[in-house]
């Protein structure tokens, strides 16, 4: 089910959808959540998920579908909520402020969604593979226009006297293929 859908289900109160994302999601949130907190209470991991998913639904109402992904969202949530539930634990306990200052500070920096490469790989992936199903639903002219200029690199006019068309057909082309990609992309 594409996140669109997925979103205005959530949106309605649609308890299965939710109750089926949610089992789709945890897994990976968990792992996510444990590499904050296996080191200082591994439970804790479980209540940061259950916490953020909790808010997801109470929030249901004001979720819109803005273009990003859902699940880059919930990373995001799971590694705040792990920061705030660390910044609890320094207080709690008599550790030296300096050593875990920056144990912290290098774990933010390592796990933060868009500074680690593993991360970035998985939203760069979904990004790739949207953008793939987008490039596939243009026509086949537009489609052929927009592969050589993006992807083959080729000019304006190059590209005109490779499919032999004129230098207007080939920007009018890629006009609307740019247009096209936009409006199929903000949807997804």
């Amino acid at each position: 089910m594409p996140q669109t859908d997925i979103i205005a289900r959530i949106r309605e109160g649609d308890r299965e959808t939710f109750n089926a994302f949610c089992r789709e999601r945890y897994a990976s949130l968990i792992a996510f959540a444990r590499l904050f907190l296996s080191r200082i209470n591994g439970t804790w991991a479980d209540d940061v998920v259950q916490d953020v998913l909790f808010g997801l639904w109470q929030n249901r109402a004001s979720l819109y579908d803005d273009g990003s992904s859902l699940q880059a969202y919930l990373l995001r949530s799971v590694y705040h909520r792990c920061l705030n539930y660390l910044k609890k634990e320094r207080r709690s306990e008599a550790l030296d402020a300096d050593d875990e200052s920056k144990l912290v500070s290098r774990m933010a920096e390592y796990y933060d969604p868009d500074r680690n490469p593993v991360i970035l790989n998985l939203f760069n992936t979904d990004l790739r593979s949207s953008l793939s199903r987008a490039i596939d639903a243009l026509p086949p002219q537009r489609r052929e226009v927009f592969t050589l200029s993006y992807l083959n690199q080729l000019t304006n006019r190059e590209i005109g006297e490779k499919l032999g068309i004129s230098l207007s057909t080939v920007e009018n082309h890629m006009y609307l293929a740019l247009k096209q990609l936009r409006a199929i992309l903000k949807n997804n």
